[in-house]
């Protein structure tokens, strides 16, 4: 066990988490790493969630917030209370693999990078795996790559905390669904990444999720980041602009898919209208669409199907 090192501050926010709370935190307890706090800031809650967290020792620092707050927000409540060298992220639906913040604290201390993120495990309510995101070993500076498959997966990451300081970054409150896209993109902007092939988490997928609940706002909120950063930092608009597109006809995707799912051709077909000649995969689902092939039909065929 490491008894040393660097604190490490496990960000945890809460709204109704109750049914799968208690696996969350053990998850942290029962590290291999032993330097760490979790910071739970609780957003509201009505259920048992604050007589859970309430029920350990004092790693864990409880904050109430008594009116829901967005999720940026609420992340950003969380940051302000850490006082770690680094930061981790679980959501109270989610599990740490035992290894993951001594893994993960090893190797931001073999090199300058400002975050590390692995692979994950998807699992369903029962805790069963059912999927996976596979990261690739890699390092250095990764933006483009990220721009070309965004393989993150939020329970697996971890940042230094001087670098949020030294630049002011936080979670955009302005976003719904992706205020940590919207980070962990302008942190590959600014500094060196490493990710790890090796599974560190599970998330957790299931019908009440926010993942779940907001499909809809994937395009509008990931192609929102891109022209933020566009103009944040516009030497990156020449050097990666064939990814960028690249990267916006992804979104494009998603958001024809969200419309395929609530059975509109038409509104499918106009996502895909600006993107079907950049992307392989929008201009084989723009056909499909084109076709009027049913829904389900068209989302088996492209892997998306129940």
């Amino acid at each position: 066990m490491d008894r040393s090192g660097p604190l490490v501050s496990v960000l945890m926010n809460c709204h109704n988490c109750s049914d799968f709370l208690q696996e969350a935190i053990d998850s942290v307890y029962f590290q291999t790493y032993e330097n760490w706090e979790i910071i739970f800031v609780d957003n509201a809650s009505n259920d048992k969630s604050r007589e859970i967290a309430q029920s350990y020792d004092k790693k864990l620092k409880y904050f109430y917030i008594d009116k829901k707050i967005p999720l940026g927000n609420a992340r950003n409540k969380a940051l302000t209370k850490a006082k770690g060298e680094y930061l981790a992220f679980l959501d109270c639906d989610d599990v740490f693999l035992p290894g993951k913040l001594r893994k993960q604290v090893c190797e931001m201390q073999s090199g300058n990078f400002g975050m590390c993120y692995g692979s994950a495990y998807h699992i369903n309510k029962n805790g069963d795996v059912i999927g996976k995101r596979k990261a690739l070993n890699k390092k250095g500076e990764l933006f483009r790559k990220l721009l070309m498959n965004y393989d993150i997966n939020m329970q697996t990451v971890m940042i230094e905390s001087n670098l949020i300081k030294k630049f002011n970054l936080n979670f955009n409150q302005e976003l719904e669904f992706s205020p940590d896209y919207d980070l962990f993109m302008e942190i590959a902007v600014i500094s060196n990444i490493v990710s790890l092939g090796e599974y560190l988490s599970k998330y957790r997928l299931h019908c009440d999720s926010l993942t779940q609940k907001s499909q809809h706002l994937i395009c509008k909120e990931g192609v929102y980041t891109l022209n933020r950063l566009s103009d944040k930092y516009s030497y990156i608009d020449d050097k990666y602009k064939l990814s960028i597109k690249f990267s916006e006809s992804t979104f494009k995707i998603q958001e024809a898919i969200f419309f395929l799912r609530e059975g509109d051709f038409l509104k499918s077909q106009r996502a895909l209208s600006n993107c079907w000649f950049i992307n392989p995969k929008a201009f084989i689902l723009l056909i499909l669409i084109l076709f009027r092939i049913s829904p389900n039909s068209i989302l088996k065929i492209i892997g998306r199907g129940k």
